[in-house]
C-alpha cells in the first residue's frame, strides 16, 4: 500500500504504474490531502507549499529548440525542449482509478513532480486544450527515454 486518501480509501501500486522515483517519498503526504468524493477516476495536483523536487514539463518560448520523439509504450510523439534543465517545483500530480475487485481502494496510474498537464494531442483522452498546452510546453530532452530514430523537428499534430 502506498498510503491512504484523506477520505480514507487505501491506494495501491500496480505492476506497470508510472510512479516516478522522485515522487515516492512525498506521495503518502500528498495522498493524505486528496478527497475521492466518490469518483472512479481522479487527477489531482497537490501543492506542498515548498519545493519538493523538480518538474521536467516546462513552458517554452520562441528561442527554445524543440524536437518530437516517441517514448516507449506511447502511441504518438512527445514534444521535448533541448538545452533546458528541470526546474524546482512544489506540486505533485497524482492519477488514480478505482481498484477492480478491491472495494473502496484506488490504484495508482502515475504520479510525478509537476503541474497538471493536458493529455498529449494524440492521446485518446485528449481535450480541446491539449494542442494549445503542448504547443507551449515540453518535456526536458533527456528526462524521459525515447525510441531511437523517432526524433523529428516538425510538429506532428
Amino acid at each position: 500500500m502506498l498510503g491512504s486518501l484523506r477520505s480514507g480509501e487505501p491506494v495501491v501500486d500496480r505492476y506497470n504504474s508510472h510512479l516516478h522515483p522522485s515522487v515516492a517519498a512525498v506521495l503518502p503526504a500528498a495522498l493524505a490531502r486528496v478527497d475521492s468524493n466518490g469518483r472512479s477516476f481522479l487527477i489531482e495536483e497537490v501543492d506542498s507549499g515548498r519545493p519538493i523536487g523538480e518538474t521536467t514539463c516546462l513552458p517554452t518560448g520562441p528561442g527554445d529548440e524543440i524536437v518530437y520523439a516517441r517514448r516507449p509504450k506511447r502511441s504518438g510523439l512527445t514534444r521535448f525542449v533541448k538545452g533546458r534543465v528541470p526546474e524546482p517545483c512544489s506540486s505533485v500530480v497524482i492519477i488514480l482509478k478505482t481498484a477492480d475487485g478491491e472495494l473502496g481502494a484506488y490504484v495508482l496510474l502515475t504520479a510525478f513532480i509537476g503541474h497538471k498537464p493536458e493529455p498529449e494531442p494524440w492521446d485518446r483522452n485528449a481535450t480541446a486544450n491539449s494542442r494549445s498546452f503542448w504547443r507551449t510546453h515540453a518535456l526536458v530532452w533527456g528526462s524521459e527515454p525515447v525510441i531511437p530514430g523517432t526524433e523529428i523537428s516538425e510538429c506532428p499534430w
